[in-house]
């Protein structure tokens, strides 16, 4: 479905239920999500799936504008079509951007965010992150040799995992090549939403996997994170939610407390 300005959805319209808004990672787009966690989703919310800005059938051009401005449009943009209120959840690039999304916004009631780091590369201070080099080498790389490029990310993100081949091979087909996705590689360079997750006063979930090669774990004792943010750590690598077959007790404890089933 497509809305003003590139704001792009796939909508179950359902009065009766609380919207939940669901944001993919870098390179997806809304068709990636595991059809045992939107069977358990159904039940109980009215889903509304995004694609991220470059992704999918969302419309993104690229402009004059610095990355974060276009971004930031995108969120205007996109939060025009959504309901008054909702919850956020959200895997990677996509919580990411979730957490910029929710920052001041009463309309967001709650996140749930997966395998993030509010700030994706190293910096001073900030050691648990991904080295500049490896982000600049997937950006040169995927502008010059995209499905290669793709075969590779598929591989990181599946290290950790049960089967790290057979996830890899899912992984590729999930993730089709578009020129413009390289706007999210920018994303991921510049965003650094530390600040506003820690200034967070909704209920959050931060789900984080053991075994992830792109989001260190570790990153969360370099921040002092309020009581409202609820940190569980599971086991796989950065796609642990496509070996899954059903979402972790502690994830399921916080999406249904309150919500009618």
């Amino acid at each position: 479905m497509l809305f003003p300005e590139g704001a792009v959805v796939q909508v179950q319209p359902d009065t009766h239920k609380p919207a939940l808004v669901l944001l993919h990672g870098w390179g997806y787009d809304n068709n990636c999500w595991p059809e045992y966690l939107l069977e358990q989703l159904k039940s109980s919310y009215n889903l509304i799936l995004l694609d991220l800005p470059g992704h999918g059938q969302d419309t993104y051009v690229a402009d004059q504008r610095n990355t974060l401005e276009q971004l930031d449009q995108w969120i205007v943009s996109t939060k025009r079509v959504l309901p008054f209120q909702y919850t956020l959840m959200a895997w990677s690039l996509g919580a990411q951007i979730a957490i910029r999304m929710a920052h001041n916004d009463r309309r967001i009631k709650r996140l749930i965010l997966m395998a993030v780091n509010p700030k994706f590369i190293t910096g001073d201070g900030w050691p648990a992150a991904m080295v500049p080099e490896m982000l600049l080498q997937f950006m040169h790389g995927y502008q010059a040799l995209a499905t290669k490029t793709l075969r590779r990310f598929a591989s990181l993100q599946a290290q950790g995992s049960v089967n790290p081949k057979v996830l890899a091979a899912r992984i590729i087909q999930l993730m089709p090549v578009q020129t413009q996705k390289a706007f999210g590689l920018s994303l991921l360079q510049v965003l650094d939403e530390r600040t506003h997750l820690c200034q967070l006063w909704q209920p959050c979930y931060l789900e984080l996997a053991k075994n992830d090669e792109l989001v260190p774990c570790k990153w969360v004792d370099e921040l002092q994170l309020p009581n409202n943010v609820q940190v569980n750590y599971v086991e796989g690598g950065h796609c642990y939610l496509l070996e899954q077959q059903s979402i972790s007790r502690k994830m399921a404890k916080f999406m249904y407390s309150g919500v009618a089933r």
